[in-house]
């Protein structure tokens, strides 16, 4: 993933993703959410190309669940959620900015830029380092460091 993830995200990240790729499917995303009770694990999966069904999250949910019980990297109570990535699905690895260049983004950044932390727009440019963005609201074409990106989702148009 070239997007900065929490810590322990990151952990589980590098402990599932053979996993989930050995079983055909994608790891598009993951969320970990800290709480003070109870924490939060989600999971966004997907096959390669798209077109996950609900029946495939049925089968992956109690895998990741056993596997997260033998790894046990997660330190007290969480609620796990496997799901799919939906329309708008986010944009976490090389591969997913490479595959949706030329597509309309919407990217929030981690500190504001001219007062802003969300820009929206067609996504013209990736490389290793960040990408390029043609703004819908400042009507220039931006660059952002993967480092300076919180999150980035695909959007799409319903006509």
């Amino acid at each position: 993933m070239v997007l900065q993830l929490h810590p322990m995200a990151m952990k589980v990240v590098e402990l599932l993703e053979p996993h989930i790729e050995r079983q055909g499917f994608e790891l598009v995303g993951i969320d970990f959410r800290k709480g003070t009770r109870s924490s939060l694990l989600r999971l966004l999966v997907d096959r390669p190309g798209g077109g996950i069904a609900l029946s495939d999250l049925e089968v992956l949910s109690p895998m990741i669940g056993d596997l997260l019980d033998v790894y046990d990297p997660i330190d007290g109570h969480y609620l796990l959620e496997v799901a799919s990535p939906g329309v708008n699905r986010p944009l976490t690895k090389l591969k997913h900015f490479e595959d949706f260049c030329g597509q309309r983004v919407r990217i929030k950044t981690h500190r504001p830029r001219a007062g802003r932390k969300l820009f929206q727009g067609v996504l013209v440019a990736v490389d290793q380092a960040g990408v390029e963005l043609d703004d819908d609201q400042g009507h220039v074409r931006e660059r952002f460091g993967f480092d300076e990106i919180q999150g980035a989702n695909y959007e799409h148009k319903f006509d």
